[in-house]
C-alpha cells in the first residue's frame, strides 16, 4: 500500500505500512495435504471428470450442465450452489480449474476429495494464479458422482476464504487496463476505479519502460470486514486499497483489492487517484522484484508514478543534522516497511523512498532503475549479506558505491 498526505494523515501512513501475512492461509500441520491421488482408480477419474464439468459450465455459462454436477438430495448445498452460479453469471472466466490432489472413501458410494481451485479472467493474465485449497464431499448416484457439500473446514482444519460472490451478485466493468468485479451497489465506485487506473497506466509505462500489463483484475468489496473474511489476517489494518501478487510467474500477475466504504470516503480528494496509481505500479513490479529487492525501491517507484509528496520532515532533520530512524540503509533490508513502529517513522520511510527514487530517476534514468531491479533479482539467491549485495549491484549498474549514492542523495534532498 502507499501513503498520501501529511499532518492528520500521519496515523494513516503507519497503517499503510502494516505487514501482510501472506496471500493464502496455510493448512494446519496435521492435515495430510500432500497425500497423492490413488493411481488407476476409476472413481478418481470419474470424480475429476465431474469437477471438470462443473468448472467448464462456469466458463461456458451452461446452467443446466452446472446443476447436473450437484446432488439434489443435498438441498442446502444444491440451493447455495445455484445461488453462486447465478451471482457469477456475468463474470467472464477464461479458465476455471478444480484439480483433485487426494481422496478418501468415507462410506460406500461416498468420498472426500481435497482439491486446488483457481481461475482466470478473459483479457487478463494468461496463467492460473496460485490455487486456493478446498475439499468437497462427493456421493455416487445412479447417473454418476455428484457434489454434495463443501467440507473444507472439516478436511483441512480451516474455512475457505470468502469470495466476492459470497456477499452478493457480481457485476463486471471492463476498462482499457482493468477488469473490475463489484457488487451492483458499487457501480459508481467501479466507474471511478476504471477511470483512475486507465489514467494512471501511461504514467506507469513511462516510469517503467518496456513494461506492459494485460487488463488487471480489480475486486471491490463492501468494506474491511468483507476483505478480512476473504483474506484472513493478510492486512492488519485497511485503508482503502492494496495490491497482491497472484503467483511468482510473470503471467500470473497480480490484482488490486478495494474497500468501497473507505474508497468513497476519500473520493472527494486526490487520495484515490494516487492510491490506484501506486497499487497499479506494485502489480507491474511483482514479477520484477524478489525477496531481496530493497523495499524503498518498490515503494519509491510506486509513489513516483503516483506523484509523491513534498519532502518536509526528512529535509528538516537533515538540515539540523539530527539522527533519525529508519535510515535509507535500513530501508534496503527486506520487510523493512513492515517494521515501522510510529507515524513519524512511516513518514520518514516514505519520504526517503520517494526522494531516493526521484534522485535515481533524474540522475541515472528509468532504464537504470529497472536494471537495478533486474540485477537484484538475478542475484537474490547468492549467499552474501544484503549490504554487500546492494553495494555490488549499485556499483555494477550505476557505477557508484552505495555509500557514495547515499551521500549524493542526501545532498540532493538539501538542494546542495
Amino acid at each position: 500500500m502507499g501513503r498520501y498526505g501529511r499532518g492528520a494523515l500521519a496515523l494513516l501512513l503507519l497503517l499503510l505500512a502494516a505487514p501482510a501475512a501472506g496471500c493464502v492461509a496455510q493448512a494446519p500441520p496435521h492435515v495430510d495435504w500432500a497425500a497423492p491421488v490413488t493411481e488407476g482408480g476409476s472413481a478418481t477419474g470419474e470424480a475429476q471428470e465431474l469437477l471438470n464439468s462443473y468448472s467448464q459450465a462456469l466458463v461456458e455459462k451452461d446452467r443446466e450442465r452446472f446443476l447436473s454436477t450437484l446432488d439434489p438430495a443435498s438441498p442446502w448445498f444444491y440451493g447455495r450452489q445455484q445461488e453462486i452460479y447465478d451471482r457469477l453469471a456475468a463474470v467472464p472466466f477464461a479458465d476455471y480449474r478444480i484439480d483433485i490432489t487426494s481422496q478418501t472413501e468415507t462410506a460406500p458410494g461416498a468420498m472426500t476429495v481435497k482439491v486446488t481451485v483457481a481461475s482466470t479472467l478473459k483479457e487478463s493474465y494468461l496463467d492460473l494464479p496460485e490455487p486456493e485449497r478446498a475439499a468437497f464431499s462427493l456421493v455416487r448416484r445412479d447417473d454418476g458422482w455428484k457434489l454434495a457439500a463443501d467440507v473444507t473446514a472439516e478436511a483441512l482444519g480451516r474455512k475457505r476464504g470468502s469470495q466476492l460472490e459470497d456477499f452478493g451478485p457480481v457485476e463486471v466493468l471492463t476498462g482499457e487496463h482493468a477488469v473490475i468485479l463489484y457488487h451492483p451497489q458499487h457501480r459508481r465506485s467501479a466507474e471511478s476505479v476504471q477511470g483512475k487506473i486507465d489514467a494512471a497506466y501511461p504514467w506507469m509505462v513511462a516510469a517503467l519502460p518496456g513494461v506492459s500489463l494485460p487488463k488487471v483484475p480489480v475486486r471491490i468489496f463492501d468494506d474491511a470486514d468483507q476483505i478480512n473474511q476473504a483474506f484472513p489476517g493478510q492486512w492488519q489494518e485497511w485503508t482503502g486499497g492494496a495490491a497482491r501478487p497472484l503467483g511468482e510467474e510473470e503471467n500470473q500477475g497480480g490484482e488490486i483489492i478495494i474497500g468501497a466504504r473507505q474508497y468513497n470516503e476519500y473520493e472527494s480528494g486526490d487520495y484515490n487517484r494516487k492510491m490506484l496509481a501506486h497499487e497499479l505500479t506494485h502489480v507491474a513490479l511483482f514479477p520484477k522484484s524478489g525477496v531481496r529487492t530493497p523495499p524503498f525501491l518498490e515503494e519509491g517507484l510506486a509513489d513516483f508514478v503516483a506523484g509523491g509528496e513534498p519532502v518536509v520532515l526528512l529535509k528538516e532533520k537533515l538540515a539540523r543534522g539530527e539522527a533519525f530512524s529508519p535510515t535509507l540503509k535500513d530501508l534496503y533490508m527486506p520487510s523493512s516497511f513492515s517494521a515501522l513502529l510510529s507515524a513519524e517513522a512511516a513518514v520518514l520511510a516514505y519520504e526517503q523512498a520517494d526522494s531516493a527514487v526521484t534522485y535515481l530517476e533524474r540522475k541515472y534514468g528509468n532504464e537504470s532503475v529497472l536494471a537495478l531491479l533486474r540485477e537484484l533479482k538475478r542475484r537474490e539467491e547468492e549467499e552474501i549479506g544484503q549490504d554487500q549485495l546492494v553495494d555490488e549491484v549499485f556499483k555494477s549498474v550505476l557505477g557508484t558505491s552505495w555509500a557514495d549514492f547515499e551521500n549524493d542523495w542526501r545532498r540532493s534532498v538539501l538542494g546542495n
